[in-house]
């Protein structure tokens, strides 16, 4: 969030990164699967689990997706943009690959987890 910050501080585009996104929507999830919905009826359901094995494989693939964001697994990382004259891309295709896949994954190990 900080170079995000510092970007709109130079008048660049600024904007939540999708692996942030993600995230976020893990929290409210597994916010109201595991606390809200339990104190409110007085236990746990099957979706529960699911949305939490989802959440771990969300936040385990963070790091490299906000990586594949900075483009640090390219040689030329996001100096690309800068040097062709063009503001920083909202979404780079590593970072699409790597935020699919963790989708993905996360839609698997809940499923996993809710069959068995």
């Amino acid at each position: 969030m900080n170079r995000e910050i510092n970007l709109g501080d130079g008048g660049r585009a600024t904007w939540i990164p999708i692996p942030d996104v993600l995230n976020i929507m893990s929290l409210l999830a597994t916010v109201i699967c595991l606390i809200v919905v339990p104190i409110a009826t007085g236990s746990y359901f099957w979706l529960s689990r699911m949305v939490l094995g989802a959440g771990y494989v969300l936040i385990a693939s963070h790091p490299f997706t906000m990586a594949a964001h900075y483009r640090l697994w390219s040689r030329e990382g996001r100096n690309k943009y800068v040097t062709a004259g063009k503001d920083y891309p909202y979404a780079t295709g590593e970072e699409l690959v790597s935020s699919s896949l963790s989708v993905i994954l996360a839609a698997l190990a809940a499923t996993y987890i809710g069959t068995h």
